[in-house]
């Protein structure tokens, strides 16, 4: 992977290069293994390496294609390489010396601006053209590589992260508070806007052209809820999805080192550890797997319904193959507030789940250890290969379809016959309910979901910036209530936040994250099938479950509830309170802190720190989410500004 930075002004002006070496400067931590500057008179750009490909031996950057009038920055690993070479008409053998920034630079040639449609992975691009001396910015579908800009009068200035931005006089740390509202709230990203008002983000899909005096935007790839597939049988489905999920496992095991994965007693990382394991068996190659499980002595109560140690699932998905290392991760006696700063700096922005945050960090710095480059993981399987289908449920009484909604619902009880009929019923009918009759029916359970109950956020600053009438215009239901229309749920949910910020940092370890379950022809496979592929007979996520019957254990199949990671965090956190409340009273005494997290809330959440109670739901809402999450945004808003 590669961070990428550039400046260019419109104007014909000399390009500032003191500059741009501060703005590759910055980015360094992200490619350690080299650092290069390409410079026209009024354009510049920069690449910062990091070798994980055994292509990238081959990867010149900045490319600067004087036939063409074309310079080039790529930062990203393409997985189509062998369909570009035959769509590019390269010979066979050219194949295996060329970097994907070259594939990349001679798809540009070939398509211009229509480049990106024929590239797929994990990738950000800027592109200057000599003769229609503008810039182009590209990211991909699912965002994975991050990119942003800026303009300053007639200058204009890009970079992997908005640190190197700030190396551009007079562009401000200032932050957005609607966007600042917005991750507070859990609301979904729309727009350019970022956290910082001067810095605007390339959308996932988005191609951004900039020129004098004009800022045109295209969307170049778009998930749809209305494409569908259809399958003579339900065994021509199957084998359909094994392929895609097989390809998408493939395609992301090119590494010059050891390949990682995480694994937890999910579906979804149990599938793609499997599978990664069986190819990498094939070419005699091992698999590092990486869980997180509580300290040993951890035997306390967790929320209903999920459950505390994952290790013991995880493990027997290791031991049926012979090629994976299995290493159990634990945080120990490390707070979630231990390593904020840093974290912070890395993602210059606020980590959103500080309890998860402490054993992915640790498993990055493990795996770095154990000499391995790439980290696989399935982040966003709950949308697609793990998808349960219980809006399925609510879509067949939408269509009159009763006779098959009491058969899947007969079917549903007779597999969990301790199955609340209060519950279910709410599930069929919570899509079609007021909001305030489903806000009441989750009151009763206990379940209020009220967002001053998990977001940290100042009551009045909710009130000023309008949060329910924003959370309207985004197309965002506060009350949570349950969707009718899982492909739209699906991409909703999968276009609501932007985490390139997080895989960009994990580079800083020296590792690529690779998500399986963000392969661009893997969701738009899974989401244009029939929905009753997902939920069958009353079983949820029957596609995946048929997939991996003889291939996972039966304690992955027999799991009851879900796995609830860093389950242990508040024994970390109870053992640093000092710390805790030390870092509260300097976010108490900064001057505008105060005005976007509710600092009054968090003192009383430290002052009443519980002794025991911590599996209820109202403590992880008050502790785990709010206590957490207003530490993170204050100490956020604490670094930004610039007298700190």
């Amino acid at each position: 992977m590669t961070a990428i930075a550039g400046l260019f002004a419109t104007s014909g002006q000399t390009m500032p290069l003191p500059v741009l070496e501060r703005m590759s400067a910055l980015l360094a931590v992200y490619g350690k293994d080299a650092q290069h500057l390409e410079k026209q008179m009024h354009v510049g750009m920069a690449r910062a390496l990091l070798r994980i490909t055994p292509e990238d031996a081959f990867d010149r950057q900045p490319i600067l294609d004087h036939g063409a009038g074309l310079m080039l920055v790529f930062d990203g690993r393409l997985d189509n390489r062998e369909e570009l070479r035959r769509e590019l008409g390269l010979a066979p053998e050219a194949i295996d010396t060329v970097s994907d920034s070259f594939l990349v630079l001679q798809a540009w040639k070939k398509w211009g601006r229509r480049a990106p449609r024929h590239l797929l992975g994990d990738f950000a691009i800027a592109c200057w053209s000599r003769s229609k001396n503008d810039l182009t910015l590209v990211r991909d579908p699912m965002g994975i590589r991050p990119l942003f800009w800026t303009r300053q009068d007639d200058l204009i200035g890009f970079a992997t992260m908005p640190k190197a931005l700030f190396a551009i006089p007079g562009v401000s740390q200032e932050l957005s508070e609607e966007r600042l509202h917005d991750m507070m709230c859990l609301l979904p990203m729309q727009g350019q806007a970022t956290l910082f008002r001067d810095v605007n983000r390339v959308e996932p899909g988005e191609l951004v052209t900039i020129e004098t005096g004009r800022v045109c935007k295209e969307k170049y790839h778009s998930f749809s809820a209305r494409k569908r597939m259809h399958f003579a049988s339900d065994e021509d489905c199957l084998e359909a999805f094994r392929s895609e999920v097989e390809r998408a496992v493939s395609c992301r095991l090119r590494s010059i080192s050891g390949v990682a994965s995480e694994l937890s007693s999910g579906f979804d990382s149990s599938t793609v550890t499997s599978i990664a394991a069986e190819q990498l068996q094939i070419r005699g190659k091992r698999l590092s797997s990486y869980t997180s499980v509580p300290r040993e002595d951890f035997d306390e109560k967790v929320l209903k319904g999920w459950y505390a140690n994952e290790g013991p699932g995880a493990s027997a998905v290791a031991e049926r193959h012979e090629n994976i290392d299995h290493v159990l991760v634990r945080a120990n006696d490390e707070s979630p507030i231990d390593r904020l700063e840093q974290n912070i700096e890395l993602r210059d922005a606020a980590p959103a789940n500080l309890c998860n945050l402490v054993w992915i960090n640790e498993i990055l710095r493990q795996a770095a250890s154990d000499g391995s480059k790439v980290l696989l993981g399935g982040l966003f399987g709950n949308m697609n290969i793990s998808y349960d289908g219980a809006p399925y449920l609510p879509w067949l009484l939408k269509r009159g379809r009763l006779l098959e909604l009491r058969r899947e619902l007969r079917a549903f009880k007779a597999r969990k016959p301790n199955a609340s009929n209060r519950r279910l019923l709410e599930h069929c009918l919570g899509p079609f309910l007021p909001r305030w009759v489903w806000h009441k029916l989750m009151e009763r359970r206990g379940r209020t979901n009220h967002l001053f109950d998990y977001s940290p956020i100042h009551p009045e600053f909710a009130r000023r910036i309008g949060t329910h009438q924003r959370s309207k215009r985004l197309g965002w239901d506060l009350s949570y209530r349950p969707w009718a229309d899982g492909r739209k749920m699906r991409i909703a949910v999968l276009e609501r936040i932007d985490i390139g910020e997080f895989y960009a940092a994990c580079n800083a370890y020296g590792i690529e994250r690779r998500d399986v379950t963000a392969d661009v022809r893997l969701i738009e496979f899974c989401l244009a099938i029939p929905e009753s592929q997902y939920f069958r007979d009353g079983q949820t996520g029957w596609l995946l479950r048929r997939l991996m019957k003889d291939s996972l254990p039966r304690e992955i199949f027999e799991t009851r509830g879900r796995g609830l990671q860093g389950a242990d965090w508040h024994v970390g956190a109870e053992n640093s309170l000092p710390k805790l409340r030390a870092t509260l009273a300097e976010l108490k005494a900064h001057p505008k802190v105060g005005t976007y997290v509710d600092l009054e809330s968090l003192e009383k959440a430290l002052e009443n720190w519980p002794d025991d109670g911590w599996e209820s739901y109202e403590a992880m809402q008050r502790y785990r989410s709010k206590l957490l999450k207003g530490l993170s945004f204050g100490a956020f808003i604490r670094y930004t500004d610039p007298e700190n």
